[in-house]
């Protein structure tokens, strides 16, 4: 069986109200609405059995960082549920002066003190001497376009970036830029304001100096603050990206949309940079919690499709058959 059959057939089982009507295309909804092939959600909020009484301890070395193992079996490559379409990261990023090593250690699960639901998923990234451990999860294959939506929030240190984006690599045979699009809080800003992308944001002017690309990076100023509870989406669409907050449009752009198939991606991290996340202190951490993930993904033509379901007809997770 091939990997896109593996990946598609996970996903039928996670998606079981959608599967369960035989649709064939998946419609988003809004001023630009779009069809998509395939479907994904991954619900974290009742994963008692997962989480843990308290947070994993931040080992305090790169080779612990390294060597620390899954927090749970959900997580583990070993799961049929999660990493059929998802991988977690464990590798060293960032630099000699500043490394930022990816670590399993920093995704688990937690139960919500504030009620809300039973459970969320927690990306950690935290600061320790000499070192800064981020946590990162992305998906195992490219997809052309998609409409990716999370119920999350961020909180934590300043000094942080929290994110839900695409990701296309450099292309070093056409030497090509790398293309992504992205919702970013950095808990520097205040927590009413919120950063949507398009990529490349800046370039080497002809001295060899980065220069931004203006335009690419817009500040919006959102009505929910990114520290409580809300509904994020971002819809990469042919020629044009869009984003979202609790249903409501909060921006949209046609400049730099990436065009080529891409990984879809979600991290919490920081490179210490002021002009970005900003340093933050030795003993800080930052959070993304996440309480859900839904996917609409590889665009197709209306003409293609017989079993059309509607993502946004219904709850999250339960796609309307039209």
């Amino acid at each position: 069986m091939s990997v896109s059959n593996l990946i598609l057939g996970s996903l039928l089982a996670m998606a079981a109200p959608a599967a369960a009507q035989n649709c064939d295309c998946y419609l988003i909804d809004g001023q630009y609405p779009t069809y998509f092939r395939n479907y994904g959600f991954w619900d974290f909020r009742s994963m008692s059995q997962y989480a843990s009484s308290s947070p994993p301890p931040v080992p305090d070395t790169l080779e612990g960082q390294g060597q620390a193992p899954f927090t749970n079996e959900y997580l583990d490559y070993a799961s049929n549920q999660f990493t059929e379409f998802w991988s977690p990261m464990n590798w060293m990023a960032g630099s000699e002066e500043f490394p930022m090593p990816n670590s399993y250690n920093n995704l688990y699960f937690e139960n919500d003190p504030e009620g809300e639901t039973d459970t969320y998923l927690t990306m950690r990234t935290a600061r320790k001497p000499g070192f800064q451990t981020v946590a990162e999860f992305e998906s195992n294959d490219y997809y052309d376009h998609a409409s990716m939506r999370m119920r999350a929030r961020t909180r934590g240190s300043p000094g942080a970036c929290t994110a839900m984006f695409t990701y296309r690599e450099y292309d070093y045979d056409v030497r090509e830029d790398a293309q992504e699009t992205d919702i970013e809080v950095l808990t520097n800003d205040p927590t009413n304001k919120i950063r949507y992308t398009n990529q490349p944001s800046w370039v080497y002017n002809d001295d060899g100096e980065i220069e931004s690309v203006p335009g690419a990076s817009n500040e919006v100023i959102i009505d929910e603050p990114w520290d409580e509870w809300a509904d994020h989406r971002l819809d990469w669409t042919p020629g044009r990206t869009t984003w979202y907050l609790n249903g409501d449009e909060t921006f949209s752009m046609t400049f730099q949309v990436p065009k080529d198939p891409s990984r879809i991606v979600f991290n919490a991290w920081s490179n210490g940079d002021p002009g970005w996340t900003g340093l933050m202190p030795v003993g800080g951490a930052a959070y993304q919690h996440i309480q859900w993930i839904e996917l609409a993904y590889n665009v197709v033509d209306a003409g293609s499709c017989s079993n059309v379901c509607n993502v946004d007809g219904g709850e999250p997770g339960n796609p309307q058959r039209m």
